[in-house]
């Protein structure tokens, strides 16, 4: 009986001694496991889709990159999924993927495709994945004079299911030119039935040495076709006119002091030294007079 008891005993304590490894070991494993987040961006630029996936990791102390993992995009439709390609993140999370539009991206009934931004995950990271579903458009940009005035023209069109080009009504376009840290917003214009647009050219605007000026029209995000621009150039700028920098003059209070100071300073210094040479001449010819004077005596 009393045996019997014993094992009881131990048995009760093995379990509770393993229940408890499990736990610790629980606890450790998931301190070390780390759950990524992905934020997952679309732009069509002129063409040219380009996809941002940013992965991070966030913390009660911050938001921390995941640096060097690769990230998996796709595109798919209502049956079809179709690999683009894939990128590596750079110190700050970010991974990039340009592609030329292409007729083979798959589209749903509604002429939509759904973007997908994978991590596989590796080692202690977790798999994470970001979604974004957008509608091809594109956005031209022209330009018209009507007497005095220029204008520029922005027509946005976008392609269903079946390809055909119809325009995109009643949405809003921005129009910008880029400066030297961002872009200067110089109007916007609500898209007729027919898909066009126009916003007034201010005038007085700097370009480059030819009067170049780039200007880009943006949908922005927009639920149905996410971020969409389009750019030109016109040489509708006022040239930018380049000067060689001031050379900085002799004054007192510039860095290069005037002529007339250095000239000065060098008389100074060269008759200090003179004197100072002289001082020393004299001492070596009193010295050999009185060694002179010594012999002659002796």
């Amino acid at each position: 009986m009393q045996t019997q008891n014993k094992i009881r005993i131990i048995s009760v304590f093995l379990l509770c001694f393993c229940s408890l490894f499990i736990s610790a070991q629980n606890k450790k494993d998931s301190a070390t496991t780390i759950t990524p987040s992905i934020t997952f961006t679309y732009l069509n630029s002129n063409d040219t889709i380009i996809l941002s996936a940013n992965i991070f990791d966030r913390k009660e102390t911050g938001i921390f990159a995941i640096k060097n993992a690769v990230i998996e995009f796709s595109a798919s439709g209502d049956k079809k999924t179709q690999n683009l390609g894939q990128a590596k993140a750079n110190e700050e999370g970010n991974a990039v993927l340009k592609l030329p539009i292409a007729k083979g991206i798959p589209r749903d009934k509604d002429g939509k495709t759904t973007y997908t931004a994978k991590f596989n995950g590796k080692g202690q990271y977790q798999p994470a994945l970001g979604t974004f579903t957008a509608k091809f458009a594109r956005i031209t940009v022209n330009f018209s004079k009507e007497d005095s005035l220029r204008f520029i023209l922005v027509t946005a069109t976008q392609i269903d299911h079946n390809g055909a080009v119809k325009p995109i009504q009643k949405e809003k376009v921005v129009v910008y030119i880029p400066r030297l840290f961002n872009l200067l917003k110089i109007g916007e214009t609500d898209l007729d039935i027919a898909g066009k647009g126009k916003v007034e050219y201010p005038g007085k605007l700097v370009g480059d040495s030819l009067g170049n000026i780039i200007v880009i029209a943006k949908i922005e995000e927009n639920d149905v076709f996410g971020n969409v621009q389009g750019q030109s150039s016109i040489s509708w700028g006022i040239p930018k006119q380049y000067y060689l920098a001031e050379k900085p003059t002799r004054e007192l209070w510039t860095p290069i002091a005037p002529i007339w100071m250095i000239v000065t300073l060098i008389i100074m210094l060269t008759g200090v030294w003179a004197h100072y040479i002289y001082a020393v001449i004299q001492l070596i010819k009193i010295k050999q007079i009185s060694k002179k004077k010594q012999d002659s005596s002796s």
